[in-house]
């Protein structure tokens, strides 16, 4: 009788406490490479959005001065992580968006839009031009420029916007999937 007992318990399907601990210590090394690759591909995403984002904004200030019949003035504000930028109608400088919200100091100036830079990313906003003024007329840009997103050690993504107003973008640093790199 004590014989049957025995065979009964080494039937038993099941794990032991070593081949359990086993799995879950390759389990964790498998994660602990894993998850700087998920980091690294959710920043490069955020980077794509953010970038789209202002590529779109810029091609909605030169249609609101083509729609509007006067020209649209595209400022950024507080370069690098607390940066943003705010479209607006009336003089150059007129308005702003460094103090946290966007403000006009002339009455006859009208904010359109107004972004700010993720904080909780680790992103950069720089500019070669801090003001982009887009006429009405042929949606032409007074200032040429580019604007960049740039990740902390990481790629970044130029937005170069030509004289004609029209946008294109390109990667800098390293070479992004379905985009070219900038000259």
């Amino acid at each position: 009788m004590n014989t049957s007992r025995t065979t009964g318990r080494r039937n038993q399907r099941g794990f032991t406490l070593v081949e359990l601990f086993t799995c879950l210590g390759i389990a964790t090394a498998l994660l602990s490479q894993a998850l700087p690759s998920l980091s690294k591909l959710r920043q490069e995403r955020a980077l794509r959005a953010t970038s789209e984002a202002l590529a779109s904004d810029l091609r909605f200030a030169r249609s609101e001065a083509a729609r509007m019949g006067e020209a649209v003035q595209f400022r950024i504000s507080r370069k690098g992580a607390e940066s943003c930028y705010v479209l607006h109608t009336g003089a150059r400088n007129d308005c702003d968006c460094a103090g946290g919200q966007a403000v006009c100091k002339a009455p006859g100036s009208n904010i359109i839009k107004a972004e700010w830079l993720p904080t909780h990313q680790p992103m950069r906003l720089s500019s070669n031009a801090e003001n982009l003024q887009f006429q009405h007329r042929q949606g032409l840009v007074t200032q040429t420029g580019s604007i960049e997103l740039k990740l902390d050690n990481g790629p970044g993504i130029r937005q170069v916007v030509a004289l004609t107003g029209r946008v294109r973008s390109c990667s800098t640093g390293t070479k992004l999937p379905g985009m070219n790199l900038c000259s």
